[in-house]
């Protein structure tokens, strides 16, 4: 659409309310439209327009057909940005990294900002990254973003979307509750269901649980949560059945309690650059537990007993 094509369709808009409220919906259904999926069936542009002419409205030839025009180029444009989009995420994500399991993957971008990828995590970029600085992130990853005011470097997850400039922040999506940690700069956060938009300041944590849709901003330590992407797993006192999932992503294993008193034991503790083998026998001696490797790939935590 051209400025001059751009300026007639402003000022019809703003001296038909009719049009103005066709635009609008169209504009709501495209900012809600889930996860950026055609439907399974789109109504056909003539059956919008039979829908908006009806025969017994009489009006003049002249405004009918530029009514018909305006709200075409409107329908057309808010199409054609849905293709380019949908195209996008489906097709241009053509990059792709994956952290292996148990390991932690650094790398540069295209436009030289830096990402630390935890164990088993992934991210998709497209091949004109430079022009548009989009990622789509599985898991956690650690952004060191290089500042661009003229291309904003945005993180997508199934939940949200977090756009910065240039700033260094922490996502988390491997668990119920995802996590946006900002240790600088400012984020801007998009909750998908509820289109809220939330900011951040530096130390400030924003959790999302996915499964009770709560919302909280609070403040953090950012050495604590990003102490994995130096390979230090940091346990905060906190239950064992509560620290697993970190454990087990951290080392790319499957740890499993076998006793209730054990899940519910406290532990703490800062494991740097430790092996399996090595964080087990910490572990077995902090917390007097036994630990047993088996078949199935499993690693079993249970209570210790002397012979």
């Amino acid at each position: 659409m051209s400025k001059a094509e751009r300026s007639v369709f402003e000022i019809e808009l703003s001296l038909d309310d009719d049009l103005l409220a066709i635009f609008e919906n169209f504009k709501t259904i495209w900012i809600s439209y889930p996860n950026n999926e055609l439907p399974k069936r789109t109504i056909s542009f003539e059956e919008i327009l039979n829908k908006y002419n009806k025969p017994e409205k009489v009006k003049s030839v002249k405004v009918s057909i530029k009514k018909k025009a305006v709200f075409s180029m409107s329908f057309l444009l808010v199409f054609c940005l849905g293709f380019y989009f949908i195209g996008m995420t489906q097709s241009e994500y053509t990059n792709h990294r994956i952290a292996p399991k148990g390991q932690r993957l650094t790398f540069i971008l295209p436009d030289s900002s830096t990402v630390i990828l935890n164990s088993g995590s992934e991210i998709k970029y497209s091949s004109d990254f430079g022009k548009r600085r989009y990622i789509w992130l599985e898991g956690e990853a650690f952004f060191k973003v290089t500042k661009n005011i003229n291309s904003p470097f945005i993180v997508h997850t199934n939940d949200f979307n977090v756009k910065v400039l240039g700033t260094e922040f922490n996502v988390s999506s491997t668990s119920i509750n995802q996590t946006v940690s900002l240790a600088k700069g400012k984020v801007n956060v998009l909750l998908k269901e509820s289109n809220d938009e939330i900011n951040l300041i530096p130390n400030e944590e924003l959790v999302w649980n996915s499964k009770t849709k709560l919302v909280i901003k609070r403040n953090f330590d950012v050495n604590k949560v990003s102490a994995w992407k130096d390979n230090i797993l940091i346990l905060d006192d906190e239950k064992f059945e509560d620290a697993l999932p970190k454990i087990n992503q951290f080392y790319g294993v499957n740890f499993i309690i076998k006793d209730s008193d054990i899940a519910n034991q406290h532990i703490k503790g800062a494991f740097k650059n430790q092996t399996i083998d090595e964080f087990i026998t910490s572990l077995e001696f902090i917390s007097d537990v036994s630990i047993t490797k088996t078949i199935q790939n499993n690693i079993e935590i249970t209570k210790y007993h002397e012979n």
